[in-house]
């Protein structure tokens, strides 16, 4: 376990103290945080600290919208928007159909069309909720327009 301890000070006067503490869970992005109070300020505030980082690949906080093929051997589709995407993955919001991480699916953005693997599906009562991260089984055929490869690899 690790413990981060952070002031900020805002014109010459301490606003708050936060502790934050990380701990290894088996859930990604999830972390275990907590505010302390310092100096009679009130703990109104909630503290959102981001997990490290593992992936070397660069991901871009977009909203496009995407189909969602379920059912690799089906012509029904969802339409779906993403949260985040990189050349070799998304996270987007999960469409109906999708039940287990391990599932592979067709995601499609205009006409271009790869196969993906669920990776993870967010769990109820999580900041994840509502959401699925999926990667690539096709790197080779990235489904992204130039434009949006070119912004990811600037990002």
């Amino acid at each position: 376990m690790r413990t981060l301890s952070h002031s900020r000070r805002c014109h010459s006067a301490t606003i708050s103290h936060t502790k934050v503490i990380l701990t290894k869970t088996n859930q990604p992005a999830i972390l275990n945080s907590v505010m302390e109070a310092k100096q009679g300020m009130s703990t109104g505030a909630a503290v959102v600290a981001a997990p490290p980082d593992k992936r070397n690949e660069k991901r871009l906080h977009l909203a496009v919208p995407v189909k969602v093929f379920p059912d690799i051997t089906s012509f029904e589709s969802q339409n779906c928007c993403t949260y985040e995407i990189s050349t070799n993955g998304a996270r987007l919001v999960a469409p109906p159909g999708i039940k287990t991480a391990g599932q592979i699916i067709f995601l499609q953005r205009q006409n271009r069309r790869a196969r993906y693997k669920v990776m993870w599906i967010g769990e109820a009562g999580t900041s994840l909720q509502g959401q699925v991260g999926v990667e690539t089984l096709e790197p080779s055929n990235v489904i992204w327009e130039p434009e949006i490869k070119a912004r990811i690899m600037r990002s």
